[in-house]
């Protein structure tokens, strides 16, 4: 068989058809562990071209995914921010109902 010919699944019985999804779920966990592996060593090399850690980076990571989503800041206040999601701030609610828009706060 060639990667490009078809199986007629409908000519398999039951115990065929168990052994094919069994390679199958064999087959995509090796190719998924193998993907993970080769992004490993990639960042790895990420790291060791930076001269740092894979630690150090994903900690720099998170820190700059926090700054990022932060969506709507306190004027009065510049330590309180927001995302945009879930609940809105009491700082917020209280600007927007003495008649403050949303995009006064804007980042």
């Amino acid at each position: 068989m060639t990667k490009n010919s078809a199986i007629d699944l409908d000519s398999l019985g039951v115990d065929e058809l168990r052994a094919i999804t069994e390679n199958a779920q064999q087959l995509i966990a090796k190719k998924q562990h193998q993907r993970l592996y080769d992004a490993y060593m990639q960042f790895e090399k990420i790291a060791e071209d930076s001269n740092t850690t894979i630690e150090e980076i994903l900690k720099a990571g998170e820190t700059l995914e926090k700054k990022r989503s932060i969506k709507y800041r306190n004027t009065a206040n510049s330590e309180e921010t927001w995302t945009g999601r879930g609940r809105k701030p009491t700082w917020l609610v209280e600007a927007l109902a003495a008649g403050r828009k949303l995009e006064d706060f804007a980042i």
